[in-house]
C-alpha cells in the first residue's frame, strides 16, 4: 500500500472517481476511510437518504482526494 494513501485512514475526504456520478448523484462523495490495501478502499458516508452507507471501492478508480479538515 503507498504510504500516501495509508494515511487516509480514519480522515475525512472527498473522494471523486468516474464512476461516482452513477451510483450516488454526484460526481464526488464526502465520506470517511474506514481500511485500505493494495486495491481496495474501504469507505463510509451518509447518502441522501439519510442511511450510513459502508462500500468498497477499486484504488484504481479514484481520480483525486481532498482530505478535509474539521479543525478550524
Amino acid at each position: 500500500m503507498s504510504a500516501i494513501l495509508s494515511e487516509l485512514i480514519g480522515q475525512r475526504c472527498i473522494i471523486k472517481n468516474e464512476d461516482e456520478e452513477y451510483l450516488t448523484g454526484h460526481a464526488d462523495v464526502t465520506c470517511h476511510v474506514l481500511a485500505m490495501d493494495d486495491e481496495w478502499i474501504k469507505i463510509a458516508y451518509v447518502d441522501e437518504a439519510g442511511n450510513r452507507v459502508s462500500r468498497l471501492e477499486r484504488v484504481d478508480t479514484i481520480d483525486s482526494v481532498v482530505i478535509v479538515n474539521d479543525n478550524r
